[in-house]
């Protein structure tokens, strides 16, 4: 019996944790400095698709400048339509076969 309300008294801490940091966070700060003078400001940025590494917010395509990572990007660029176009001429295949299958 004791072990059951030592539970629940843990469950309703840990709910009111849990509301306390919600209501924390509902603002959408980050808790990141917005001043370019403080030393932990970090610049608006995004990642490289390959290796993760920052790099500007504008560049296109995201990647980092070294050749390993834009050949990469290209590859998956590359294998990624490739599944598009397949993903649109097999079910058409298929259609057509059934088609002609049902014609004769």
């Amino acid at each position: 019996m004791a072990k059951k309300q030592k539970l629940a008294d843990q469950i309703r801490t840990n709910v009111e944790i849990s509301k306390a940091g919600e209501k924390k966070r509902r603002g959408g700060k980050t808790g990141l400095p917005k001043s370019a003078s403080s030393s932990a400001y970090v610049a608006p940025h995004r990642h490289c698709a390959i290796c993760q590494c920052p790099v500007a917010l504008k560049r296109e395509p995201p990647v980092c400048g070294d050749s390993k990572c834009s050949e990469e990007y290209d590859s998956r660029q590359r294998q990624r339509k490739r599944w598009n176009l397949l993903l649109y001429i097999a079910p058409a295949i298929m259609v057509g076969a059934l088609v002609l299958q049902l014609m004769s």
